[in-house]
């Protein structure tokens, strides 16, 4: 183990993570992620790191609901406001809505099983989508259904993705064929 840069009397804890030398827990600062030392341009580093994250949760510009923010959303600096289906924009600040291309829905279900397996065939297809109503199927799953949204332009493509899956209503299969009888 290495001695603190600034107290070679002290084991190191960690690293600058921008100059890259040891230091011990008194000669660092906590950032985002990792520490930096308390030179100025180390500092600034820090001050970088914090600022390009994004906040976890916003409220929606146009009707102020709170939203929180995934991952996801976060990388794709793109959230939909769940109340009022904005899209918005997180890479400027503050957040703006987007003008919106015109979304058809496509289908709605009450099964997050078959929502899954259509949002994961959907994301495979490169087809824009959103899906309107899917956090409330876990407070009360038979009172709405959720809604897939797609684009105009890709509701044919969209349909011909799913066109072999086999529904479920809850936990039941929708497309079931009636067996002959022997």
């Amino acid at each position: 183990m290495e001695n603190c840069t600034n107290h070679p009397e002290i084991e190191t804890d960690s690293v600058c993570h921008n100059c890259g030398k040891p230091y011990c827990q008194e000669c660092l600062s906590e950032g985002g992620e990792y520490y930096y030392c308390k030179k100025p341009e180390c500092q600034k580093a820090m001050k970088n790191e914090l600022n390009s994250g994004l906040p976890m949760q916003i409220n929606c510009p146009s009707c102020h609901f709170t939203i929180g923010i995934n991952k996801n959303e976060n990388m794709k600096k793109l959230v939909r406001c769940p109340e009022c289906d904005s899209l918005i924009n997180l890479a400027v600040d503050p957040p703006e809505i987007i003008k919106d291309k015109e979304y058809v829905q496509m289908l709605s279900s009450m099964n997050q099983g078959d929502l899954g397996i259509i949002k994961s065939m959907l994301d495979d297809g490169g087809i824009d989508y959103f899906v309107n109503g899917e956090n409330f199927l876990i407070i009360d799953p038979l009172i709405q259904p959720a809604r897939i949204m797609v684009r105009v332009d890709q509701l044919e493509e969209a349909s011909e993705i799913i066109k072999n899956l086999n529904f479920h209503i809850f936990g039941v299969s929708s497309n079931q064929n009636d067996e002959e009888e022997e």
